[in-house]
């Protein structure tokens, strides 16, 4: 299946691996968007020190696997907060603690080997709880990663943020069927192969993949992929969005199952702001 592939060995995503998974210190500096390019996939990096390591989502290498795959992956298994969750039981915490600020932006369309993502030129960037993070890429998932009171969502989609100290805020926002979605559908339109060289995407606005409303979930887990890093700051908007079933089906074509299953909450706290 075509979400068995594994990234080239670049040193882009080596860099971005061992800065997430915690095998050297991240830069103070923010990331160099071309390197972010490169394969700069925070949430999706896959490479552990020295090679690749293969994963997937079903089978030998699938998620219950991932902790043994490769010593940096360990946290995939032994870690206490772990993503996606199921969103339920949340407390009320007031509105406010969230500014995002994007704008139509030139980016560039790539399938990955486990997902298609977009990665975004300079210029989107979010303030959460008085930290900026800088929008490096936007991904897709199918189902829904993240569960609300156990039920399920066809897509959900993740944009990818990181602060100038190396972790990340990851904004999610689930994917309903109805109308056909515009934005998406160029996206779907610009797809290259899975060895091809990335598709440009001129003027793509984050914008149109908000729901009306700005209310979120808001928690602390880790990537979803591994290693399974827990540096992420989640928010997850409580509205969906529309896309048509046809575009449901089109990215399901590609990708049948990239969700990794619900991980426990353990002691955390998930807040409805």
């Amino acid at each position: 299946m075509r979400h068995h592939h594994s990234f080239p060995n670049t040193l882009a995503a080596g860099l971005a691996m061992a800065c997430l998974a915690g095998v050297q210190a991240c830069q103070a500096e923010a990331p160099d968007q071309a390197d972010a390019e490169e394969q700069m996939d925070a949430e999706h990096a896959q490479e552990a020190e020295g090679g690749e390591v293969h994963w997937s989502y079903e089978g030998a290498t699938g998620a219950d696997m991932w902790g043994g795959l490769d010593p940096s992956f360990a946290v995939c298994d032994t870690g206490v907060q772990q993503s996606p969750i199921d969103l339920a039981g949340a407390i009320p915490a007031g509105g406010g603690g969230l500014e995002i600020q994007w704008q139509p932006t030139d980016g560039e369309v790539v399938d990955n080997g486990h997902t298609i993502q977009v990665n975004m030129a300079q210029g989107n960037t979010i303030t959460l709880e008085g930290r900026q993070f800088s929008m490096l890429q936007f991904h897709f998932h199918l189902p829904s990663e993240h569960t609300v009171e156990g039920g399920v969502y066809p897509m959900e989609v993740h944009f990818v943020h990181q602060a100038e100290e190396g972790d990340l805020a990851v904004v999610g926002v689930f994917m309903d069927a109805g109308e056909a979605h515009a934005a998406i559908q160029a996206i779907w339109d610009a797809i290259p192969g899975v060895d091809e060289a990335p598709a440009p995407l001129a003027g793509i606005d984050p914008n149109a993949f908000l729901p009306g409303g700005r209310a979120y979930f808001r928690y602390a887990g880790s990537l979803t992929t591994p290693p399974c890093s827990e540096v992420v700051s989640w928010v997850v908007m409580t509205e969906s969005i529309a896309v048509s079933q046809e575009q449901v089906d089109a990215f399901a074509a590609l990708y049948p199952m990239n969700a990794r299953p619900v991980q426990p909450l353990n002691r955390r706290f998930i807040l409805l702001k």
